[in-house]
């Protein structure tokens, strides 16, 4: 315990060296996750030949090589996704690609980049609905990036088990993949229509690159600080053609809106591009100033680069789907809404009754309501007297059991927290976001105008809450809801 205290600093050292390299922000996988990565590679590399080191030994091997640092970077990326992932994402991309080659036609190829593309399930997935919808393979060139070396590995075998195949129907797997002993093996039809390339998004050289017609850069934000999260978006706005579409992670929504960019307006896609000269006035993506990786870095002591890059024949990149902080969801607040009906009681231990579900579904709509006593009469006090970690603590989980498909779970237990706790802005917010996700509108309109009752100032929750009336036609009302969220920005950045 005291070597443990005694490292701390170079814990935090480690901690800000991932920062600058990857732009993964501590807070978000928690420190003690950090502090685990760190004492595993560091085992490791004692027991390669370093028996007698100590922390700050391996900390001066870290500044002098690369080597070092990608096997830290590969301990602490733990790659989660599957095929299909948020299937509305891909049903989107096959109409709006088809509408592409329509409009310009076949004399330039369709191009698409997924970064982070973990081990290839997005990438393929991409490939498989494309090529299904019809689209020639000889008009399409899909780049698939990572940082992870053995994320691409994975990748380019293109073989997998179970965990990448969730839900109960899989007609994509019969009509292209073969069983074998080690798994199910992609199609080379498939396979050979994705290029893998090792990349960081934290050192994108746009350049090199080109412009993408559609960016798949899902379920990385949430890991990343504001700062961070400036320079990543200034590198994928840098690769996306002039009418290009971003897709992001369902609980990433907030942050694109943040920054000026608008939504596709497609129902679970979580699709965006940039805003049109019209909505300028709302946006605020070319006016903040977006830090670049350089600029992060000027702060601190410089680091290594990572080893150089590799292009493969088949395809590369990968990030994780972990655990993230993201606050994420809110409900309305309006003069009734303290009380709610009997009904919508959750259980103590929601766990036990809760019905088996599949990932991606979500509770009945009985299970969505805040708690009868959800609001106090001051709400400000009550906000307040939230014990800050707990909140933390429940979010974060929250967060991960959304992020990993299971929505419904997500939904229990934030709702089981704010049974025996005083209600929380952030929590209505992920709240909306999950009903958000599932297609229960109403639902998450009422959350993240709860969150907006606690938080005034909840530019996620504002932002989000402006999308949805868009989408049903209060664009008056939207416009109003922007406004809000850009003030609230500008006074943040100020």
């Amino acid at each position: 315990m005291n070597a443990h205290h005694d490292n701390a600093p170079l814990y935090r050292r480690f901690a800000d060296l991932l920062y600058r390299t990857i732009g993964l922000d501590a807070a978000s996988l928690g420190h003690h996750a950090i502090e685990r990565a760190v004492d595993v590679r560091f085992a490791a590399w004692c027991a390669d030949g370093h028996a007698d080191a100590t922390l700050a030994d391996y900390w001066d091997a870290a500044q002098r090589s690369p080597a070092t640092i990608q096997m830290l970077v590969e301990t602490i990326v733990v790659p989660e996704t599957w095929f299909y992932r948020d299937v509305e994402a891909f049903r989107a991309l096959a109409r709006l690609a088809q509408e592409r080659l329509a409009q310009r036609g076949t004399a330039f190829p369709l191009r698409v980049l997924s970064l982070p593309c973990s081990t290839g399930e997005e990438p393929y997935t991409i490939a498989m609905t494309l090529l299904d919808a019809g689209i020639d393979a000889a008009h399409l060139r899909i780049d698939a990036m990572d940082v992870s070396e053995r994320s691409l590995a994975v990748a380019q075998r293109a073989v997998y088990g179970r965990n990448s195949f969730r839900g109960n129907a899989f007609p994509f797997r019969d009509a292209h993949f073969t069983r074998t002993e080690d798994g199910w093996r992609l199609a080379p039809r498939i396979v050979d229509a994705v290029r893998f390339t090792r990349a960081n998004l934290m050192q994108l050289d746009a350049t090199a690159l080109g412009v993408y017609d559609f960016v798949f850069c899902r379920n990385v934000l949430i890991y990343f600080d504001r700062d961070a999260q400036h320079a990543a978006l200034q590198a994928l706005d840098s690769v996306l053609a002039e009418n290009g579409t971003l897709f992001v992670g369902p609980s990433e929504t907030g942050v694109l809106m943040r920054y000026g960019m608008q939504s596709a307006k497609i129902p679970l896609a979580f699709a965006f591009h940039r805003a049109a000269p019209g909505e300028a006035a709302t946006a605020s993506w070319s006016t903040a100033p977006l830090a670049t990786a350089a600029a992060l870095a000027m702060t601190h002591a410089p680091v290594p680069a990572l080893a150089p890059l590799q292009v493969f024949s088949a395809a590369p990149f990968a990030w994780p789907d972990p655990v993230a902080p993201s606050p994420s969801n809110a409900d309305a607040v309006h003069a009734g809404m303290a009380g709610a009906s009997a009904d919508t009681h959750v259980p103590t231990n929601p766990a036990a009754h809760l019905p088996h579900a599949s990932p991606g579904t979500l509770p009945p709509k009985a299970v969505w309501p805040s708690p009868a006593h959800a609001l106090a009469r001051d709400p400000a006090a009550a906000q307040a007297s939230l014990p800050v970690n707990a909140a933390r603590e429940t979010l974060q989980a929250a967060q991960t059991l959304a992020d990993a498909g299971q929505l419904s779970e997500a939904a229990v237990m934030i709702n089981a927290y704010l049974e025996q706790h005083a209600p929380h802005a952030d929590a209505f917010y992920l709240l909306g976001v999950l009903a958000d996700a599932s297609g229960e509108s109403q639902q998450a309109r009422g959350h993240y105008r709860k969150a907006l009752y606690l938080d005034p100032q909840h530019a996620e929750a504002l932002a989000h809450l402006a999308t949805l009336l868009e989408l049903e036609g209060d664009r008056a009302g939207a416009r109003l809801l922007m406004q809000r969220a850009s003030r609230v920005q500008g006074a943040q950045r100020g």
